[in-house]
């Protein structure tokens, strides 16, 4: 069965991910609450990570769709 990206990160709704933006080495992790057509995300719980230490406590997080660069989810 073939998966368009947008029906893959809506399946991910509930589960935590990271997910890395645009503009330097962030990285954002939280659990995804719900994507759009355009990949736009809505994050809760969501921690920011700097140079791979949890830096910053962010909790509910909107990400416009175009400054996604990558999206993982975190196995349990």
């Amino acid at each position: 069965m073939i998966l368009f990206p947008t029906k893959k990160v809506q399946s991910l709704t509930g589960q935590k991910i990271q997910v890395e933006v645009k503009g330097g080495k962030h990285i954002l992790e939280g659990t995804l609450e719900s994507a759009d057509e355009y990949l736009n995300m809505h994050l809760t719980s969501t921690v920011e990570i700097v140079n791979g230490e949890r830096s910053t406590s962010l909790g509910s997080v909107v990400l416009r769709g175009n400054n996604i660069i990558i999206i993982n989810p975190i196995e349990n």
